[in-house]
Formats: structure tokens, sequence, C-alpha cells
């Protein structure tokens, strides 16, 4: 897929501190691109200078072949929905839509058939004459998204939209946003903190962390084939463990040697600098890539269970493995604190990823 909207080596500086750092993304035409980080990461930074609200140090922004670097906002043709949806509590529906339309130069006539146009894309048609404080917290999140959608923008940028719903009401309506993009067919770039939120609306994710791109790609490559630890914890769980180089393969497994001379098998961590026997490496694993096993079988790392909890569909553990820890997924309860057991992949090397012991721990 081309790119209908470049970000090149995007950098922004604020008191000599970076908040983004050359930051490069390629996104294409009608594709949804989320930013996915801790707070304080810089995606909003990112969105804002996509947007044009903030002047880019270094870098360029790219819409279809044009720089728009230092095209003012409202001469970009974007659309965008704040994290507070700045609704006008005194004014209906119908003019919190059309709010805007009047400056570029479009008659009463046009105004209101797209103020209407944009009611029934997020399916509240027949609302235009109701009061903003009539409404439900999902309904002005459609509102705020008809308003930005009323000018039939090329990009659409999503800051956070739906951070101040309750639980049930953000996860039907990031799947109603999902459809809805996509029927439009409208470029979008998406802003959150959570991974869920991503996954379900996202065709790639760019995790990003410290003002950096760490990589990016479908949720799937993400979660199985992470770049770095960074990216292998903040998108899902995972424990770790300390081991050493046992063995490179050539199909980028490595075995790893553990505790008490047990040895498994992981994905090597793309670039991985694991490249001889005997180097230091921390070895994650996702919860569901272990099992429990009698503690001192063959195979099985030796440990004691911390703590459990219980997660709806299946219970996690907690389990202190000499220096590390790990955390083990099952459907039935199989062990409690203190309880001494044995922890086995459950599908090597699936869900298992060697990386250099030196590298950034940091899990946001």
């Amino acid at each position: 897929m081309g790119a209908f909207l470049e970000l090149d080596r995007l950098t922004r500086v604020f008191a000599g501190s970076p908040a983004v750092r050359e930051l490069s993304l390629a996104v294409g035409e009608h594709e949804i691109v989320t930013l996915l980080g801790p707070s304080g990461c810089g995606k909003t930074t990112t969105l804002r200078m996509v947007a044009g609200f903030e002047i880019p140090d270094s870098g360029r922004v790219v819409l279809d072949g044009r720089d728009v670097t230092r095209v003012p906002p409202q001469k970009r043709g974007f659309g965008m929905v704040f994290q507070h949806y700045a609704l006008f509590p005194h004014m209906s529906v119908r003019a919190n839509v059309a709010f805007g339309l009047e400056t570029v130069g479009l008659s009463r006539v046009e105004i209101e058939r797209r103020a209407a146009r944009a009611l029934e894309l997020v399916r509240l048609p027949g609302t235009g004459d109701r009061s903003i404080g009539s409404l439900s917290g999902g309904q002005q999140q459609r509102v705020a998204l008809a308003r930005a959608l009323a000018p039939e923008p090329q990009v659409l940028l999503l800051d956070e939209p739906l951070s101040n719903l309750d639980a049930t009401l953000r996860e039907q309506t990031r799947r109603e946003l999902r459809a809805l993009v996509k029927e439009i067919g409208i470029t979008t770039i998406y802003v959150t903190h959570d991974q869920e939120e991503a996954f379900d609306l996202s065709d790639r994710i760019a995790v990003m962390r410290e003002g950096r791109l760490e990589q990016s790609g479908p949720a799937e490559d993400l979660y199985h084939r992470p770049a770095t630890e960074f990216v292998a914890t903040f998108l899902g769980r995972a424990g770790a463990v300390e081991g050493l180089v046992g063995e490179v393969h050539d199909d980028g497994l490595i075995s790893c040697r553990l505790a008490e001379g047990v040895i498994w098998k992981a994905q090597a961590a793309r670039g991985s600098e694991l490249a001889e026997a005997g180097m230091k490496l921390r070895l994650l694993a996702r919860p569901e890539a272990l099992a429990f096993a009698r503690p001192g079988s063959d195979g099985a790392l030796r440990g004691t269970v911390r703590e459990t909890r219980f997660a709806g569909s299946v219970y996690l553990y907690t389990v202190t493995v000499g220096h590390g820890e790990l955390e083990v997924q099952a459907v039935a309860e199989q062990a409690r604190p203190g309880d001494l057991v044995g922890v086995v992949p459950s599908s090597a090397p699936a869900g298992l990823f060697a990386f250099p012991a030196g590298a950034e721990r940091q899990t946001g």
C-alpha cells in the first residue's frame, strides 16, 4: 500500500526536551493507523503536528505527495476529534455539527445538507434539533465525530475520543467507529494508550516510547513478533527470566540455557545481537505460552507460586523462578500461593522471545 499520508522524521522539542524524535511513519489511503503508547510518549504531540497545531522543529508532513508542514490547520482538509469533545451546550446538535462550515464559503443549503449527511453517517439522523445535554455520552461522541466529518476531510485524526466513556460503552463504540470509518473510506490516525482499543480499531499499530517509534505493523505481528522488550511487555503480558545463549539456529530460534540446566527454545528478537553461545539474555514468555508440570520434570523450571488471580475466563499465576518471574495462564484453578511447581512451554517456541540482557526494560 502506497503512502497517502507520510510523517517524515518529525521532531518536536519543548524547553530543550524532545517530545518526538525523528519519527517516520507512512499511512496508506483509507487505512486506520493507531499511535499507541504510555502517557507522555509523544502520541498527542505527533497528532498535533499532523493536524498543524504544532510546527515540527524538523521533519515534514506530506499529504498525497504535497508538503503540508507549514500549511495552517484550517487549510489542511483534516478533521479532528479531541479527548474532550468541545461541544457547545447552548447550541443544538445541528448547529454543533455545522460549526465552522460557515467560514468556508458554503451556502446555507449546502451547510444543512452536510450537517444532515454527517449525522446520518454517525447513525444519529433526526437529532439535529435536540440539545447536547439531552444526549448520552456515546451520542455526544458521535456528534463530535459528525462535526469532524461534515467538512468532508481527506484525513481524520482522533485523540483518545473514547476515554470519557464507561468500559461497556467504550467497547461498543469503538467497534461502531471502525465500521463507520471503513464504510466512509477515510484515512485515519487514532491515538490511545489502551492496547485493546488499538487491537479492535486498527489496520496497523505504531508503538511509541519516549518520543520514538518502537515498532509498527498489524496487531498480530507486533504481538507475536515484538522487536523490543518494551513492545513485548506493552502489548500483552510477559514474564521474564535470565539465561544464556546455548545455540543459535538458522530458523531464527535460540536455545536458551536457563536455571538448573533447563533449555527452552525462543524466537530471537528482530535484529537481535544474540549471535554467540554464552551471551547473556532475557527470555520473555507470554502467560498463554506456559503450563504447569511436576517440579523436576524434564524441561521444567522449578518455581513457587507467589500470586493467583481469577481473570474471568482464565486463571493467572505469578511464579517466582530463580531471579525472575513468569506468569502462567490456565483455564482452571491448578495451584495456590506458596505451592512449588514446575513451569514448561506449552507451545514452544510461540510466545517465547529472547532479547539481549542489556536491553532497556522499561514497560511504561
